[in-house]
């Protein structure tokens, strides 16, 4: 009798638990079947058809899992694929690459099967050992199939390290300088003026050879009587020209040793150009404590 009324007792509250899980699972139906459509416009089409799934099942109200059911279909036909591919630089299909889409895992390999992805913009980023990664920006658009979205992997370029600039050489010591241009213009201007005073100097000795030849050809006394007489006069100016070419020809001479003797006195005495200081070194004795008395140390500075 005991262990009648435990039966029954169970079997009521079986009976009771029933209804309220039945409300239950209608109550998941309806919010299922309200937010699969809500992801569906928004265009997320993977999570809304993982929502219309969870609707269409049997333990849902009928006029619910026939509506999630067809809206699962549409979305099916309205979700976009993608065939992923790579190649190697010489052309050739790969499959160990992995793909990433907006920066989540969408393929650890490439089989050429078609992938479902949400329509929109997306980033597909392969990559692979032993390559430079690779990128494919594409648009999709709903109901778009089978669009092939490849890439080259090409393996990481070798960098050659440029060879270093050679090293600036310090400019040497300039030959235009004060000391130069001096040193040359007194050289050039002191052989000009020797140059001029042997000229002059050979012009007197021309003009004191026609003297010497008017002398010989007329008397002693010819021009102390009639000084007026042309080879007078002639002589008069064969002398006065001697004198004064002698004159000029040896103030240039003089002129031109002294330019001279200038500019080689300007080479040698002209101050040159100041050069760095030497490092000069310092040592100094210094007295250095040690155990039962002190010793002798130097100290330098350099």
């Amino acid at each position: 009798m005991r262990g009648s009324l435990v039966v029954a007792a169970v079997g009521l509250s079986f009976a009771a638990a029933s209804p309220a899980r039945a409300a239950d699972a209608k109550a998941e139906c309806i919010a299922a079947a309200d937010q699969g459509q809500s992801l569906r416009d928004e265009g997320k089409y993977s999570r809304a058809r993982e929502t219309f799934a969870k609707c269409a099942r049997d333990v849902c109200p009928k006029v619910v899992a026939q509506s999630c059911n067809r809206w699962l279909h549409e979305t099916d036909e309205a979700t976009p694929t993608v065939v992923l591919g790579a190649r190697d630089g010489a052309g050739q299909d790969l499959t160990n690459a992995q793909v990433t889409m907006d920066g989540s895992p969408l393929a650890e390999s490439l089989d050429g099967k078609p992938v479902q992805v949400d329509p929109g913009q997306h980033v597909f980023r392969f990559t692979r050992p032993g390559a430079d990664p690779a990128e494919a920006s594409v648009v999709l658009r709903a109901g778009e199939k089978n669009r092939v979205v490849g890439v080259t992997l090409k393996p990481p370029a070798v960098t050659i390290a440029e060879p270093p600039p050679p090293a600036e050489r310090e400019p040497g010591p300039s030959f235009i300088s004060a000391r130069t241009v001096t040193a040359l213009s007194m050289l050039v201007l002191g052989g000009a003026a020797i140059g001029g005073g042997a000229y002059f100097l050979g012009q007197s000795g021309s003009q004191s050879s026609t003297a010497s030849g008017l002398r010989t050809s007329m008397p002693s006394y010819a021009c102390t009587d009639a000084p007026t007489s042309p080879p007078c006069q002639q002589l008069g100016s064969a002398v006065d020209a001697q004198h004064s070419d002698t004159a000029v020809g040896t103030a240039l001479l003089v002129g031109g040793g002294v330019l001279v003797v200038g500019a080689v006195v300007a080479w040698v005495i002209w101050p040159k150009a100041a050069q760095p200081p030497a490092a000069v070194g310092r040592v100094t004795p210094v007295l250095l404590p040690r155990a039962g008395g002190a010793s002798l140390g130097l100290e330098g500075a350099f």
